[in-house]
């Protein structure tokens, strides 16, 4: 029972300290509330992100993959200017192979697109102009993103295969465009290519549809979509033959590695690549796409990791002035007790509880301060925050910490104090 005695008494004393010199107790409070407040709020955001994201994604079917001409691995921004980089080294995909690999019996359907919405496209309706998210897809693309259409219809098979100018806008560029009038049936022009796109545009389309995406935050952050058959932007906007990439969605009940074996055998065969040659495209899972996120939001982690530990370095540095002042006003109090027995050990023990007592009540009060903004968070802007239960505890036991690691030498140099000087201490 003693350590039980010594914990309150620790405790007891933290908390008088806190009394008696509240501007510097509260300093070192502080900064362990900045750090700890700063683990709870970024992990609760990358926590609702990713989770975000992996519902986006499994939106399209945990099965369902891609073909592309370079693996994600490649850096696309130098690319575009090294000819021995993959992105340019590889030959770019055929679109009528997509109908190659979908007469695959492990294959259900496959769909070609090119994602061109970081080219910088415009439409035009009369005098109202927006910049747009152009993506080129198939007349099934609603099978396999799980969108709705709130007004109009999508394109039909007969207007991708015949490439008409048709399009399908979302509620955002029809706002913007047709300044609350019924889309449905308008024209809009879509002009000034950017990257992506080889020759110069300025061609008309007909809104047929009003597109809703499927509810994520990432649909939130993402407006003015406009989508048009991949024919029709493959022969009327002239789209970079690098950006076209099959999705692929295997036969209920078939494995995703047979499934991803049949494709890429079909696709060497496609790209006459002999057996000891290397493949020059690339399959990627749903999986592979979950953890290249996860790679980006670790870069995130890494930055919550570094500001809480600022937070805590001052929290940390205050713990340990508060703590010299303290051995140093009780000298005779340690002189006194280790003549009566106490052992240096019950002496650290003691001034450690005292300095983790200081920094758990900051810890708490960044936990406080955290949920709130969390809660805030959550209600006010489209981010589903959770704070994990891995953050508080990681919290928690970083403040504790803290204080242990930061109270560790101003209690040894108590616990190693001869009692006879400590007791002619003036």
């Amino acid at each position: 029972m003693n350590w039980l005695t010594a914990l309150d008494e620790g405790i007891r004393i933290a908390l008088s300290a806190l009394r008696a010199n509240k501007v510097r107790s509260g300093l070192t409070i502080l900064g362990v509330t900045i750090g700890v407040l700063v683990v709870m709020v970024m992990a609760a955001v990358i926590q609702g992100i990713n989770g975000s994201f992996t519902e986006a994604i499994s939106s399209r079917g945990v099965t369902t993959f891609y073909v592309v001409h370079a693996s994600f691995g490649v850096d696309i921004n130098t690319g575009y200017e090294e000819e021995e980089s993959d992105f340019m080294k590889n030959p770019p995909l055929d679109p009528a192979w997509a109908r190659d690999l979908a007469r695959l019996p492990e294959i259900q359907d496959v769909w070609e697109y090119a994602d061109l919405s970081q080219s910088s496209f415009e439409a035009r309706s009369g005098e109202e102009r927006a910049e747009i998210a152009l993506v080129a897809v198939t007349d099934s693309y609603l099978e396999f993103d799980n969108g709705d259409l709130v007004d109009g219809r999508w394109f039909t098979e007969t207007e991708n295969y015949r490439a008409r100018n048709v399009a399908v806008i979302d509620s955002a560029a029809a706002l913007d465009l047709f300044a609350g009038r019924d889309p449905i049936g308008r024209d809009m022009l879509i002009s000034s290519p950017g990257i992506g796109v080889t020759g110069a545009s300025d061609a008309p389309f007909r809104v047929v549809g009003v597109y809703r995406p499927p509810a994520n935050l990432f649909a939130g952050f993402a407006t003015h979509y406009v989508f048009i058959p991949f024919p029709t932007a493959y022969k009327d906007l002239d789209i970079w033959d690098r950006l076209i990439g099959f999705a692929v969605r295997p036969n209920p009940g078939v494995p995703l590695e047979t499934a991803l074996d049949a494709v890429e055998a079909r696709m060497r065969e496609l790209r006459r690549l002999s057996p000891g040659q290397e493949s020059n495209f690339a399959l990627i899972t749903q999986d592979q796409v979950v953890d290249l996120w996860n790679q980006l939001t670790g870069v995130l982690f890494t930055v919550m990791v570094a500001l809480s530990s600022v937070g805590l370095m001052v929290g940390g540095v205050g713990v340990i002035g508060i703590m010299m002042i303290s051995v140093t006003e009780r000298t005779r109090e340690i002189g006194l007790r280790k003549s009566m027995g106490a052992r240096r050990r019950d002496i650290l023990w003691q001034f450690l509880v005292e300095a983790s007592t200081l920094t758990l009540i900051g810890g708490f009060f960044g936990l406080f301060l955290g949920g709130a903004i969390v809660w805030g968070v959550n209600r006010w802007s489209p981010i589903p925050a959770e704070a994990p239960l891995w953050a508080i505890i990681v919290a928690l036991a970083a403040s504790a910490l803290t204080g242990i690691g930061f109270g560790l030498f101003p209690a040894s140099r108590g616990a190693r104090l001869d009692p006879v000087e400590a007791l002619r201490y003036e």
